[in-house]
């Protein structure tokens, strides 16, 4: 027998279209056998479930997560079927077959029970929803700010569709406009292994778009290690002139956040060369104009005039100094 799907628009469930269907078979069944229609509405499954997570008088889990333990609600035998991690983690305390004699409601007392309440601190909440919300429903929205704590709890779950499709999401949505969203909390999950696949995906990017990225405000909100890593690269198609600029502003944002940080055990008082000291070995001032490094370089008091005088040696006579004992950048 044949058959086709139908598709009609279901009532709205909190303003939102969901939509159902009817597959109906067009030939005619076999005397004695009833026609048979099938019906779905799977949009509709996916909104009650989603719900789950705000009744929690409906939810027999509750994990507290991230620094501030914020609870999340979920219902463990949903986790358990979408995910085997989760699985092992609520039901591995439960014996994998039970004879009928053991199912009297006192034997079934008698039993363990699992654990109400599983502490979460690696991810953070927002994060931890979405997988939960996904986990729950099989709908999730990718967002750049979440993307690198999404892409590792779903490998950290084993939910390899999700992690998958983090991967592919940053190829669809990296821009200028969302790169820095992406990178500014990758310092959280650098420790795990899908970190680094989406970074080499977006770096790859920055490379291409170098000095649109490192004159983008939002270059400020990233973490410093991330900012060294980025002009390190020697595939950046970025001028030294824009590097300097870039790593200036980035110590300027920083030191104007908090100007008097503490750095040793002396209390010494952060200057703002003191910031973008830990950059100077990835900028090749030599290769900056003479003009620029005297009037815009020197000027801002952030590079040793010694660093500033060897570069600018270099430029009138390049065999009069030996740059490499000076910056790893010079033995380029």
């Amino acid at each position: 027998m044949s058959e086709i799907t139908e598709s009609f628009p279901s009532c709205d469930v909190d303003n939102e279209e969901s939509t159902y269907s009817y597959q109906t078979y067009k030939t005619e069944p076999p005397v004695g056998e009833e026609i048979l229609t099938k019906f779905e509405n799977r949009s509709a499954l996916a909104q009650d479930l989603n719900l789950l997570s705000g009744l929690p008088e409906l939810c027999d889990i509750i994990f507290l997560v991230g620094e501030d333990k914020q609870p999340v609600c979920a219902v463990r035998a949903i986790l358990a079927a979408r995910s085997r991690v989760f699985r092992k983690q609520l039901y591995s305390h439960v014996p994998r077959r039970c004879s009928l004699k053991d199912t009297s409601p006192r034997s079934i007392k008698s039993k363990s029970k699992p654990p109400n309440t599983i502490v979460v601190p690696e991810f953070e909440p927002s994060v931890f929803k979405q997988l939960i919300e996904y986990l729950h429903t099989g709908v999730c929205t990718l967002q750049p700010r979440t993307l690198f704590g999404l892409v590792n709890a779903a490998d950290h779950y084993d939910v390899e569709e999700l992690k998958q499709a983090c991967i592919n999401f940053v190829g669809q949505s990296i821009s200028t406009d969302t790169v820095c969203h992406m990178l500014s909390n990758a310092d959280r999950y650098i420790q795990y292994k899908s970190t680094k696949v989406l970074i080499q995906k977006v770096m790859e990017f920055i490379d291409r778009n170098g000095d649109e990225v490192l004159s983008l405000p939002s270059f400020s909100i990233l973490p410093k290690h991330v900012v060294q890593l980025i002009i390190s690269r020697e595939s950046l198609a970025v001028s030294e002139v824009n590097k300097f600029v870039a790593v200036y502003n980035w110590s300027k944002s920083q030191y104007e956040k908090e100007p008097c940080l503490a750095i040793n055990c002396d209390e010494k008082v952060v200057k703002l060369s003191d910031i973008v000291e830990g950059f100077l070995d990835y900028i090749q001032f030599h290769k900056i104009p003479i003009h620029y490094l005297m009037n815009e370089v020197r000027q801002s008091g952030a590079v040793p005039d010694t660093i500033i005088m060897m570069a600018v040696a270099y430029q009138m006579d390049p065999a009069s100094i030996d740059v490499s004992k000076f910056s790893r950048s010079y033995s380029h």
